[in-house]
């Protein structure tokens, strides 16, 4: 396809997708009515994120007929958070706006959070009151682990979903960290800026079904809980110290007991002490080897995601006219240049 040129948007609608095709069309269609009725300068940017269905084809056809569809096409799936991460990589816009695919975050609250933003605000995030059709277990997991992140981290993160406006310049502070272990809604409540929220109901899914996992749930809780916290560290002395508290105690108990001929047996003893020793000492390599883990993941330096496709970005200029023109505007296009990922 032909490279498409346009005035510079002022928003970017990021969108990462993973098996979408039965519902991609519709949010489409709901997310096109509300970019038109902005009346500003737009790109729909879809992160096609390794999808074994015809999502790739989906996007495509769209981006045929509408100028305003970009796409970032995978070369295999990365994970969510890593598609939301290469959406605000390639977007442009002035202000970002991420939001799924499968209708959950309802593109009508969008102008809404235009409206906040224009007042002064950096980041307009959403807070979900309910949401249609899901189970009550997986309500209650989602909120466990939120409940996990804010006892270590003290961040409160309930409910909040990766529906939400940046600022430019929140955006480009963002794509500073490159941490592999992903969690966005932490970095964006991390980084500051003027923050406000909204709340919503997320509705049923579109078509299909949800392909985040309640593994990916837990992969979430955890970089949300080690990414952001050394509490799970900290616990080791208190809990070695509890340990030590229960055998003097213990001590203390036998000694009094033995005149009376009640003291626990010897073997007895030992054996509980033994049991709590090892189990103590499994659980606290285990806290420090998913630090060591994390650590090892982030030394290797590869890159967050490899790109198969791009589709309706500006192409760059040849070599030999960068020498005499600026460097045209457009969004920034990672790519690897020997240990590191760079941007040009």
């Amino acid at each position: 396809m032909e490279p498409r040129t346009q005035p510079a948007p002022t928003f970017s609608f990021v969108v990462p997708a993973y098996n979408e095709q039965d519902g991609l069309e519709h949010f489409y269609g709901r997310l096109k009515l509300v970019a038109d009725e902005l009346r500003e300068p737009y790109e729909i940017v879809f992160v096609n994120d390794g999808s074994t269905d015809d999502t790739a084809g989906v996007i495509r056809r769209l981006a045929e007929a509408d100028r305003h569809v970009r796409a970032v096409e995978f070369s295999r799936n990365f994970g969510h958070q890593v598609a939301v991460t290469a959406g605000y990589d390639f977007a442009s816009g002035r202000a970002v706006i991420s939001l799924d695919a499968d209708c959950q975050h309802p593109p009508e609250l969008i102008g809404e959070m235009v409206s906040r933003w224009r007042e002064g605000f950096e980041v307009v995030y959403t807070v979900r009151r309910d949401t249609e059709g899901i189970s009550r277990l997986r309500r209650w997991l989602g909120r466990l682990a939120y409940r996990a992140i804010r006892l270590a981290s003290r961040a409160d993160l309930t409910d909040q979903a990766d529906f939400r406006l940046l600022d430019r310049k929140v955006v480009d502070v963002l794509r500073r960290h490159r941490e592999h272990a992903r969690f966005v809604r932490g970095l964006v409540r991390w980084v500051g800026f003027r923050q406000v929220g909204l709340s919503y109901t997320a509705e049923r899914r579109a078509a299909g079904r949800s392909g985040y996992s309640v593994r990916q749930m837990a992969n979430m809780a955890a970089a949300g809980l080690f990414g952001f916290s050394l509490l799970p560290l900290r616990i080791a002395p208190a809990v070695g110290g509890l340990l030590l508290l229960g055998a003097l105690l213990y001590a203390i108990a036998a000694l009094v007991l033995w005149p009376l001929g009640l003291a626990p047996s010897a073997w007895a003893s030992v054996t509980v002490a033994i049991v709590a020793l090892f189990g103590l000492q499994f659980v606290l390599l285990g806290i420090v080897g998913e630090y060591v883990g994390r650590t090892f993941e982030e030394a290797k330096a590869r890159p967050l995601y490899i790109v198969r496709e791009t589709i309706g970005f500006e192409a760059p200029q040849p070599a030999e006219e960068k020498e005499e023109q600026p460097e045209p505007a457009g969004p920034r296009v990672p790519k690897i240049d020997d240990d590191w990922v760079v941007f040009t």
